[in-house]
């Protein structure tokens, strides 16, 4: 299957495999008005990601790509919960130079280069190459290995005359090693997880969400992953769901709500789902140029709670994971 159907408009839906391609080319882009746009006015209407999460016993890195077409942006961190320290690195290149991001969702090829930092992600075979190098040192490694996982796939309409196209993996496998802060080697070991966000679309000028991510080994040794949003990918389904062993089981819509500066609390529309979020270090962004902006917090958070699922019950007990609030105009 290919994303966007001869008639010029995506297949929507969730799809049980990845799709073939995504011919932008292909795919017709109408203002609200009616007038067809191309080129590069279609171009800048065009946004895309992708992020991926290393779940170290220790460590959180969190990195990304994006390009939003009027700017290319990356970030890369490493949090060490041992000692509460980061090592942070982020930039932005203007007209996304240096900025090559390859949305294609089987294949794929993507780069960031700015001021002697590249991050470089790969995607072949099933298999997630991730590098970032500063001044030609590499400073991170990573092979994820994406088989034996089903993936969430799904596309659905975003506002009058657009679509939001999201992949997303979680509980995978990871092989290599990182630098931490104190110029030490780290190693991935058996029971360090990945997860994947690979996100394109013509999102709505003005966007924001709540985003959870989160992956653990519960007390019986399953391989347990979660994927929580609210506030994009919901106008026909949602992108909700739990993995357990690589299998995925869809959920409900789910209602996110700060009750203090540090807490908050999820939970589901069928109340099977209902966790508790402590939240700690912030890497937060605050950009206003009034025609864009953007205003993004992601949180190093810990996760309580239960999960209700075929008739068992998922305990969680202080478990890492990632909690997002963005809102963007662009």
């Amino acid at each position: 299957m290919d994303l966007i159907q001869p008639n010029g408009q995506p297949n929507y839906g969730r799809f049980s495999a990845l799709p073939q391609q995504i011919n932008l080319n292909q795919y017709v882009y109408k203002t609200p008005y009616g007038k067809v746009l191309e080129g590069w006015r279609k171009k800048l209407k065009y946004k895309k990601f992708k992020f991926c999460c290393i779940q170290h016993e220790h460590y959180t890195i969190g990195l990304a790509i994006a390009d939003i077409a009027w700017a290319g942006h990356a970030f890369v961190y490493v949090y060490d919960h041992m000692h509460n320290e980061v090592t942070e690195w982020n930039a932005i290149n203007m007209l996304a130079v240096n900025t090559v991001l390859d949305e294609q969702p089987l294949y794929n090829q993507s780069h960031f280069m700015k001021s002697g930092v590249q991050i470089d992600i790969q995607h072949a075979n099933g298999v997630r190459y991730v590098q970032v190098t500063k001044h030609g040192e590499l400073q991170l490694s990573a092979r994820i290995f994406c088989a034996g996982t089903d993936p969430l796939s799904m596309c659905s309409p975003t506002g009058i005359n657009g679509w939001t196209y999201t992949q997303k993996l979680t509980t995978l496998g990871c092989e290599g090693f990182f630098k931490n802060k104190r110029g030490g080697m780290i190693q991935f070991n058996e029971r360090t997880f990945a997860s994947l966000d690979d996100t394109c679309g013509f999102l709505r000028p003005e966007t924001a969400w709540f985003w959870l991510s989160c992956n653990f080994w519960d007390t019986e040794n399953n391989r347990v992953g979660l994927n929580l949003a609210s506030g994009v990918n919901e106008s026909f389904g949602n992108e909700n769901c739990l993995w357990v062993n690589g299998v995925l089981y869809p959920m409900e819509d789910v209602l996110f709500l700060q009750e203090n500066q540090q807490q908050w609390t999820i939970r589901s529309l069928d109340n099977r789902l209902n966790l508790m979020v402590s939240t700690g270090w912030r890497r937060y962004e605050n950009l206003n140029l009034r025609l864009v902006g953007s205003q993004f917090s992601q949180w190093q958070a810990k996760i309580s709670g239960t999960i209700q699922q075929d008739g068992k019950e998922i305990i969680l007990l202080n478990e890492y994971g990632l909690l997002e609030q963005h809102y963007a105009k662009w």
